[in-house]
């Protein structure tokens, strides 16, 4: 899938050995997948060689956004340190809600006059002020035979978010070769070739993701600032037990028989997810008449909550399963290192993908 960076390029996004290094900074924590690239059966391939995670401090990153980049890049040195990368180059994913994605055909123009004409096209779809955006184009198609116009994605992104978390990552000493929506990366892990509709929904502690695509092609992409955190502080406020507590509760019970209250207070917090959710998909059979949702494929940390994709699968009437962020990489554990890190697998789909796209 060939859903491409928002923004810079300066360096080689393959590492001197080979290589590649996605990174993403989520709301609880930072996490790098190793991969390198190859061919099987003569197309791309990617192995994993090195995951792995290390907690941030809560506040750091809010809802997308890096808010302390001392812990952020404290962080990151401590993720190479202790998982001994010796890489440098990295993909970095972001993601936030102020993030907009279009339709939009643009004239079939080399790369640096399209870079000037952008704006300029960009002018009548994009609710922001773009002298404080990021503006990148995604091809998704040859140029029209008549019109020569080229059909892609228009993709605009806050300016600032981005430069604090490039300059968080580059003091902790490593190099930004390509920055990346997230939502697109966990599409690249997620997405199923053999669907032709889908809902790619990366739920994290923040942020929620949804990409609805077609043969591949992103139809809906919302970035909503709703996230698993919200059950665990609903939790202990309801119930009066210490956040570690309540953590540990939601991932035992989840929306599952139990303790009445924990499953009360679980139950009230992830309705208004559980909405946005049914409101992307109704928004999509609504606008593109003739496409049937096939499935919704889950993922990210809050994707393994017990009984959701069952409750999802209920309101919605479409199959619903949670997607090994791993489903298309030829080696599943290349080490020993990648082996402990399986429990955390379901947040990994941001960094697996961000390295995939090295391949696209």
């Amino acid at each position: 899938m060939k859903h491409r960076q928002v923004g810079i390029n300066a360096v080689g996004l393959t590492n001197p050995d080979g290589h590649v290094i996605g990174l993403d900074i989520g709301a609880t924590s930072v996490r790098a997948a190793v991969m390198s690239l190859g061919t099987h059966e003569g197309r791309p391939s990617v192995s994993v060689h090195g995951l792995g995670e290390v907690a941030l401090p809560q506040g750091a990153v809010l809802n997308g956004v890096v808010c302390d980049p001392v812990a952020v890049t404290n962080a990151l040195k401590q993720l190479w340190l202790v998982n001994k990368f010796e890489c440098r180059n990295v993909i970095l994913g972001v993601s936030n809600q102020q993030i907009v994605v279009r339709d939009l055909q643009v004239p079939n123009l080399p790369p640096e006059q399209l870079e000037k004409a952008l704006p300029f096209q960009a002018r009548e779809v994009i609710p922001l002020q773009l002298d404080q955006v990021l503006l990148d184009f995604t091809p998704l198609g040859p140029p029209d035979r008549v019109t020569d116009l080229v059909p892609g994605l228009l993709i605009a992104t806050p300016r600032q978010p981005v430069v604090a978390a490039v300059q968080a990552v580059e003091r902790a000493g490593l190099h930004v070769a390509r920055v990346d929506l997230s939502s697109f990366a966990a599409l690249r892990a997620i997405a199923d070739e053999n669907l032709a509709v889908e809902a790619v929904i990366d739920i994290g502690a923040h942020v929620t993701n949804i990409v609805i695509h077609a043969q591949g092609v992103p139809k809906v992409v919302r970035t909503l600032t709703r996230g698993s955190q919200e059950l665990t502080e609903r939790i202990v406020d309801r119930v009066g037990i210490t956040q570690p507590e309540a953590e540990l509760a939601k991932r035992q019970l989840g929306l599952g028989d139990g303790d009445r209250r924990i499953g009360e207070a679980i139950l009230e917090g992830v309705r208004p997810l559980l909405t946005e959710i049914r409101s992307s998909v109704h928004y999509f059979t609504s606008s593109f008449a003739g496409l049937e949702l096939e499935r919704l494929s889950l993922t990210g940390g809050g994707a393994a909550l017990p009984g959701l994709a069952r409750e999802l699968e209920t309101q919605l009437s479409v199959a619903t399963r949670v997607v090994d962020p791993l489903q298309h990489v030829r080696n599943r554990w290349a080490n020993k290192g990648t082996q402990e890190a399986e429990t955390q697998r379901w947040a990994t789909a941001v960094s697996v993908g961000l390295a995939m796209g090295a391949a696209a």
